[in-house]
């Protein structure tokens, strides 16, 4: 009896501090977790299992445990979040694994990707021809995002194909500007651009230092997309 009120005592404590600490952590879909965020939550739920069903760990060990490896999440997480590097160490970056119906085979070798892998990622989209592909990019979550070719895209008006293309040809549709108040460097020289240029761009667009920008890329669509933080706005601008 008293084995059993043990047990019904551990799984009542690790059910509830669970339920806490993963409110806490903020919640994602499956989709969007990143493999950090995969083992984190394996890590968790080990700890959890370990002080529920060995009854010589005294469940206060387990509860320090479980709320000093929620702390280091919670600590990476905010780090990351404001920490450009920091991010791109935790949780990698976007890959361009596709360019011009081009597949490139040696960025897929970078993240443990194999031509199998591609095509059935590929297919998933409803695309069988990676020659169709102007862009694919591997995200930090595994998955795959595409913009096909101007000629294969579902056209709503005559000019779209056009304005797309304008962006994607030399393959920098959706790439990043600015992130965090900060400009890439390496996205700037594949534009053509310097930060003076662009930042005398912003000024003209009423934005006064680049620190005031959340994120601004170049859309499928050859517009600056521009997000600010303060105002909780977004706008895409032509260029």
């Amino acid at each position: 009896m008293n084995d059993l009120l043990d047990i019904a005592i551990r799984a009542s404590v690790a059910y509830m501090l669970l339920l806490l600490l993963t409110r806490v952590m903020g919640r994602k879909q499956i989709s969007q977790l990143t493999f950090f965020d995969f083992v984190s939550g394996i890590a968790i739920g080990s700890i959890a299992a370990s002080t529920l069903i060995n009854p010589t760990m005294p469940i206060y060990l387990g509860i320090a445990a479980l709320v000093v490896w929620t702390g280091w999440v919670l600590a990476t997480a905010r780090l990351t979040l404001v920490n450009l590097p920091a991010r791109k160490l935790v949780e990698a970056e976007p890959l361009m694994v596709i360019h011009k119906g081009k597949i490139l085979e040696e960025k897929l070798a970078g993240r443990n990707y194999n031509i199998n892998d591609l095509l059935k990622q590929l297919r998933e989209k409803s695309v069988f021809d990676p020659g169709q592909v102007e862009v694919g990019i591997i995200e930090t979550d595994g998955k795959i995002s595409i913009l096909k070719k101007s000629q294969f895209q579902p056209l709503t008006s005559g000019d779209m194909a056009v304005a797309s293309s304008q962006a994607s040809s030399n393959g920098l549709a959706g790439k990043e500007l600015i992130i965090d108040g900060r400009f890439i460097a390496d996205n700037l020289t594949a534009a053509g651009l310097t930060q003076t240029a662009l930042a005398e761009y912003l000024r003209l667009q009423g934005v006064q230092d680049v620190s005031e920008v959340e994120l601004m890329i170049i859309n499928p669509q050859g517009q600056y997309y521009i997000d600010l933080k303060q105002d909780n706005q977004a706008t895409s601008i032509t260029q």
